[in-house]
């Protein structure tokens, strides 16, 4: 067991690098999630602790629709640290994954001492997954799990444009129907197809996050999408079989993740039509197993 309660004895106070608005931003978002942050008015939040845990931390980067089924799953073993992601208030820019890259990667180091870090994430959150892996793995850590979650990285060809935009208008069928089924689990007909888009089914112990904080960083014309490095461990990848990402089940694609996983690939395709409603239960449970797989 690497994993250890006291702080590094060279530990010092954690300098706020992120522009102002992005901070502020973030730190309205996750106001709401359960939990308590690791230091006051921190970005990283310790969402379930288990004392004495047996396992290591687990490190998830994406937002509170899924906490609920994450803590429901690894809870009772592992305690769960939260990162923000960027959707829904600002474009994963270079200058922007990689500010919180390493903000979220110096709050890990300081206040999650450890020799070895399980990190994984989903979207546009496991840009900053692997990052911040990288960045831990630079300074001497172990990344002892990565998963990504319906993470694209291929280059723009013209199949893939072809691929992409198939496998998108069956996200987008898929979607709907989600989204119908949960109307109709609900019994509310009072909204139209169209609405019942935001209602989200994850369980009843997930936090939420007040629409009223969701502040819009806009993108600049000028600044460059992030891109991902390449990344000298192994990446698990779960990918929607039919959602817009799904596209990856195909063996031509496989070879662009290649670049980037130099040490090595696990695929998993998790049943499923829709990029923006996944079904969390089966993919925490998938992650939940390879995870295992690793003895942390």
């Amino acid at each position: 067991m690497e994993y250890s309660e006291t702080m590094p004895q060279d530990a010092s106070i954690l300098m706020n690098t992120l522009p102002p608005k992005l901070y502020r931003g973030l730190l309205m978002l996750t106001s709401s999630w359960v939990g308590e942050r690791v230091n006051e008015k921190s970005l990283l939040i310790k969402v379930h602790d288990v004392p004495n845990a047996t396992k290591l931390p687990l490190i998830w980067c994406g937002g509170p629709p899924e906490m609920g089924t994450i803590i429901s799953i690894f809870g009772k073993e592992r305690t769960i640290y939260g990162l923000r992601g960027t959707y829904d208030f600002v474009e994963p820019t270079h200058d922007v994954i990689t500010a919180l890259s390493q903000y979220y990667a110096d709050e890990i180091e300081r206040t999650i001492p450890s020799q070895t870090y399980l990190i994984a994430g989903y979207c546009a959150a496991a840009y900053i997954s692997i990052e911040v892996a990288n960045l831990l793995m630079q300074r001497g850590y172990k990344i002892g799990f990565l998963g990504l979650v319906d993470r694209d990285v291929t280059e723009k060809t013209k199949m893939l444009r072809v691929f992409r935009k198939l496998f998108d208008w069956t996200d987008r069928l898929g979607a709907k129907a989600y989204a119908l089924r949960d109307a109709i689990k609900q019994q509310d007909t009072r909204f139209k197809i169209t609405n019942t888009l935001k209602v989200i089914n994850t369980g009843s112990n997930k936090p939420v996050e007040d629409p009223r904080n969701r502040i819009k960083y806009v993108k600049k014309p000028a600044e460059a999408m992030y891109e991902l490095k390449p990344y000298s461990g192994k990446v698990n990848l779960f990918f929607i079989r039919w959602g817009v990402f799904g596209y990856y089940q195909l063996g031509f694609f496989r070879r662009y993740w290649r670049k980037i996983a130099k040490g090595g690939l696990q695929v998993e395709f998790v049943p499923g039509y829709s990029h923006k409603y996944p079904s969390w239960p089966l993919i925490i449970r998938m992650l939940h197993n390879r995870l295992n797989e690793t003895g942390y």
